[in-house]
C-alpha cells in the first residue's frame, strides 16, 4: 500500500502512530510490520531489546495485542508533541500514549521517543524509546525474547492444579501449603489482602461452599502463559472453567497470578486476579464475568510471612 504524501516532520509521525494504532487494535500484523525497518531497537528505561527478524517483530506484536486484550483496552490514543527532520531522509519525534477502555485510561500516558527513517522510498520507525519501567507488562511485551517459558508454566501448571484439587477437596492444610500471606486478592470490582491463617481459611471455605452449593463437579484451571520475571518470581496467565456435569456454570474468564519462591524452595501464591463481578463485593459470590478484563500487574509487594 502506498504512503500518503507526507510532507512535514509531524505528518509522518502521525501518519505512522495512526497506522500502528490501528494495527494493534484489528490484529492486522502485515500493516504493523509494513512501517517497521529491521533490525529495530527497542528501549525501556531498564534496558534495550533487539529484533532482528520478521518473527521477532510478530512475536512482540501479538504479545502486545495479547496484553491490550487482557485489559481490555477500546482504544490506543498516540498524541504526537514534536517531530523534526535531522536531514531529507530521518525524523525524530516524541509522542504521549494513551491506553484506554471504555473512554479510561488503563495505565498512566507515557511518552515515547521515536526515530523515523526513510527506507527504499517509505517511512518506517526504526528505534523508540519507551517511559516505561521494565516491570511493566507493556514493557515485557515489547521483548520477543520474554516468551513464556517451559519451564515456568509447568510449575505454574503444577500450582494450579495443587490448588484447584485442594479446594474441591476442602483440604485447607493442602491449601495453605501453596499460599503465602499477606495475601491479595483482586476481582473487578473489588480488592482484599488476606493477612491472616484465620482470614484464609474462612475464604478458603466460602469458596468451596459456594462451589457445592451451585453444584460444580469439575473446575478446570488452564495455563495460558507464564515467565520468570525473576529467578525466584513467575507470573502467568490462566483461564478457568467452571463445570457441573459437563456443563459451563459461567463463561471461562481469564485470571492472573504471581508465584514466589520462598526459603524453603517452595513455589507459593502472593497475588491473584480475575475477570470476575463481585456480587455485593464478596469475592465467593459473582454476578457476570467482565466483558472488558482489567487485570492488574500484580506488583504490589508487601512485607510476606511464609508458613
Amino acid at each position: 500500500m502506498q504512503q500518503p504524501d507526507l510532507k512535514t516532520a509531524k505528518d509522518i509521525s502521525e501518519h505512522l502512530l495512526k497506522v500502528t494504532a490501528d494495527a494493534l487494535m484489528q490484529q492486522d500484523f502485515d500493516s504493523f510490520a509494513a512501517v517497521f525497518g529491521l533490525p529495530q531497537t527497542m528501549t525501556t528505561e531498564q534496558r534495550e531489546i533487539r529484533l532482528v527478524t520478521r518473527d521477532d517483530l510478530k512475536t512482540t506484536f501479538d504479545q502486545m495485542c495479547a496484553y491490550f486484550q487482557s485489559l481490555g483496552v477500546t482504544e490506543l490514543r498516540r498524541v504526537c508533541e514534536a517531530a523534526e527532520f535531522h536531514g531529507p531522509d530521518r525524523v525524530e519525534a516524541t509522542h504521549i500514549s494513551y491506553v484506554i477502555g471504555d473512554g479510561k485510561d488503563l495505565t498512566p500516558p507515557y511518552p515515547v521517543y521515536s526515530v523515523l527513517e526513510r527506507l527504499q522510498g517509505r517511512w518506517k520507525i526504526t528505534s523508540s524509546d519507551y517511559a516505561l519501567s521494565d516491570d511493566k507488562p507493556q514493557a515485557q511485551a515489547l521483548d520477543p525474547h520474554r516468551t513464556s517459558n517451559r519451564r515456568a508454566i509447568l510449575i505454574y501448571q503444577d500450582h494450579l492444579d495443587r490448588t484447584t484439587a485442594s479446594l474441591m477437596k476442602r483440604d485447607f492444610a493442602g491449601f495453605r501449603q501453596s499460599i503465602e500471606l499477606p495475601h491479595q486478592m483482586q476481582t473487578e470490582t473489588a480488592t482484599q489482602i488476606i493477612t491472616t491463617v484465620e482470614d484464609m481459611e474462612t475464604t478458603f471455605h466460602k469458596f468451596a461452599d459456594k462451589y457445592h452449593e451451585i453444584g460444580v463437579t469439575d473446575f478446570v484451571r488452564i495455563a495460558k502463559e507464564a515467565y520468570f520475571h525473576a529467578d525466584d518470581d513467575i507470573r502467568g496467565i490462566h483461564e478457568s472453567h467452571l463445570i457441573r456435569h459437563g456443563t459451563r456454570l459461567i463463561q471461562p474468564y481469564p485470571n492472573r497470578v504471581r508465584l514466589k519462591r520462598c526459603a524453603d524452595g517452595m513455589w507459593r501464591e502472593t497475588h491473584c486476579a480475575n475477570a470476575i463481578l463481585n456480587g455485593e463485593g464478596r469475592f465467593h459470590l459473582w454476578a457476570e464475568v467482565s466483558p472488558t478484563p482489567h487485570l492488574p500487574d500484580l506488583d504490589i509487594d508487601p512485607e510476606r510471612t511464609s508458613p
